[in-house]
């Protein structure tokens, strides 16, 4: 499987179970489920390859602890967004973080990346900032939510470098599917702390379709464990700017099959280019 194939498959992955995060009852915590779900569906698969890798090279334990709980922490800032503002103002701006990543993987890890490829995480960056801004409404509420939306894209910067390192130290989709259940068994008991926190109950009182938690289930860690595998060849900002595709697709969904007009021509425009950026670095980069 070619890096740019796995992120084809990945993109695919991500939009179907957070379009389904989006049609869930909040009282599901519909994360809540398909991450632990997904632990335990996988994890006796797969843990025992990464366990193999991990003996070999310590580092991978400490990238679990790091990517485990910054995850952890990134799903809890993203929820507290959700809540202050849409997810079509939230989301684009947390996935802007690869011009961060990239600045940290040149001045710490000593990545060179070439002119073109700076201007073109540059050109997706402002896409998604179009993209985020094209509603009036999503913008007069994101006063309240940019605090959370930007610890965030901090957490995601700092769990793709760490999965960068991971990704150097194995080899093969199982070993990364494996280094997935670890992070998330870490991730799910900050996502448990947080559902006691909030509604005194360890469970969701709502349980999603069985349907949505098949898919949930499958796609939320696959996807993630094929961007690790594509990060084995390419640099973390690239991979993660690659998986911004899927933002795109979203925004047309809704555009062409939802039919929603607010701001379409401002999201349309940003769309165009995140996918010129994305074009520039499938070529160039």
């Amino acid at each position: 499987m070619t890096p740019i194939l796995a992120i084809g498959i990945s993109v695919l992955l991500h939009v179907s179970w957070n379009l389904l995060t989006r049609r869930t009852p909040s009282e599901a915590n519909f994360l809540w489920w398909i991450v632990g779900l997904y632990v335990l569906l996988f994890a006796p698969f797969t843990l025992l390859e990464f366990l193999h890798h991990a003996s070999q090279s310590p580092v991978l334990y400490l990238c679990v602890l790091i990517s485990g709980t910054t995850n952890g922490l990134y799903f809890l800032a993203l929820r507290a967004a959700y809540h202050q503002a849409p997810a079509s103002a939230v989301y684009p701006m947390v996935r802007s973080s690869p011009l961060l990543i990239a600045i940290v993987e040149t001045t710490v890890f000593g990545h060179s990346f070439p002119l073109i490829s700076w201007a073109a995480i540059l050109l997706a960056a402002v896409g998604l900032w179009l993209i985020a801004t094209s509603s009036h409404d999503g913008i007069s509420r994101f006063s309240k939510a940019w605090p959370y939306a930007l610890f965030a894209a901090a957490m995601t910067v700092i769990y793709s470098l760490s999965d960068k390192v991971a990704a150097s130290n194995m080899h093969g989709i199982n070993s990364a599917m494996g280094y997935v259940c670890a992070n998330f068994a870490i991730s799910w008991i900050f996502l448990s702390l947080e559902q006691k926190w909030r509604t005194q109950q360890w469970i969701p009182t709502k349980t999603p379709t069985t349907i949505a938690l098949s898919i949930g289930t499958i796609g939320v860690g696959t996807a993630y464990a094929l961007v690790i595998f594509a990060m084995h060849w390419l640099p973390a900002a690239y991979a993660v700017t690659l998986t911004n595709a899927g933002i795109v697709f979203t925004v047309l969904l809704g555009v062409l099959w939802l039919k929603e007009k607010v701001g379409w021509r401002k999201r349309v425009a940003g769309a165009t280019f995140v996918v010129s950026g994305l074009i520039v670095i499938g070529i160039y980069g």
